[in-house]
């Protein structure tokens, strides 16, 4: 029983998601604007004489206060974005693909979303080149074959009305205890509870369907590639292949990309160094957001203030050509 009623409440909080310590280490630059990047012209590959750990050379950015203390009574002016490169070793890190599916969008105008074919797909490629570890961290059950095996015209708000008439059936066959609470009827705002839904989306609206994994980011059986998306398998995986930097691409990045179980926020919380990638990653858009990218923006904002780094896709895969050169 107990199983059970966890399983529902994750299931539900996914659904409300939304179906659809700085490390101010190095040395600190000058606090104007101007001198606020990393320096430039640095090799992007180096291999360790001492450790024999093959490393790329990545600008990274996180908010932060300035490692050494400039004086004064005001540190607040001094808290902002700052640049500095980093040295990962290749065999510790993880290009982890979130939700980068294959939709299907037939009453919907096209989004502003990235380019998978030329802001993702190139970047994957690299990582195999190097043999890091990749892992696809689907919401959905796809198998080596990227198809998506659940009913793909689910609509998980329900009959043909706005809001929700009645608990959904799928939780009406589920044995539920009635201390559940809060109430079933609540949770799916239906009944009495019916005015407090934010489901008002027009019932004649599906939801887009998703046909599988991007087929231009399918998975491909190698030894270090992978396809798990539930925490404990995650942290076994990376737990014995010595994994502790995490690259982040796909979407949403308000949503997914920070919400799911082997998202930024659950996994930076375990001690994971985990970053972003802007330009291969978008959150979701508004109409009135969709040409500034504004929750794109506002969403790795809020990883580089609260989670760890951001690396631009470009320097990334500067980084990744350069090691693959070397090789």
């Amino acid at each position: 029983m107990t199983n059970k009623l966890f399983l529902l409440s994750v299931f539900l909080l996914f659904i409300s998601a939304g179906v659809g310590c700085n490390n101010t280490e190095g040395t600190e630059p000058d606090y104007s604007s101007k001198n606020n990047k990393a320096e430039a012209n640095e090799p992007l590959f180096s291999s360790s004489a001492q450790n024999k750990q093959k490393t790329i050379k990545i600008t990274v950015r996180n908010a932060s206060y300035p490692t050494n203390d400039p004086g004064g009574n005001n540190l607040l002016k001094y808290y902002d974005l700052r640049e500095r490169q980093l040295d990962i070793p290749l065999d510790q890190t993880a290009l982890i693909l979130i939700d980068t599916w294959d939709v299907e969008r037939k009453r919907f105008a096209k989004l502003n979303e990235v380019d998978i074919a030329k802001d993702i797909y190139p970047l994957l490629k690299m990582a195999r080149k190097l043999n890091m570890l990749v892992l696809h961290a689907p919401h959905r059950p796809i198998g080596w074959d990227g198809i998506n095996h659940e009913a793909r015209n689910i609509d998980l708000r329900g009959p043909a009305d706005t809001p929700r008439s009645k608990v959904p059936e799928w939780v009406q066959a589920k044995e539920i205890h009635n201390s559940q609470w809060p109430p079933v009827e609540f949770i799916f705002r239906v009944g009495e509870y019916a005015k407090y839904s934010r489901y008002s989306n027009p019932s004649y609206i599906p939801y887009a369907n998703i046909l599988g994994i991007h087929k231009d980011l399918l998975p491909q059986k190698r030894k270090k590639e992978f396809i798990a998306s539930s925490l404990n398998d995650v942290q076994k995986i990376f737990q014995q292949n010595k994994i502790l930097h995490l690259l982040y691409v796909g979407g949403a990045t308000n949503q997914c990309i920070v919400q799911r179980p082997v998202g930024i926020r659950n996994m930076s919380a375990r001690g994971y160094n985990t970053i972003i990638v802007r330009g291969a990653t978008i959150g979701s858009e508004l109409q009135s957001t969709r040409d500034s990218w504004r929750v794109t923006n506002a969403a790795i904002l809020d990883i580089e203030i609260n989670n760890g780094f951001s690396v631009d896709k470009n320097n990334l895969l500067n980084a990744f050509e350069s090691a693959v050169s070397v090789y």
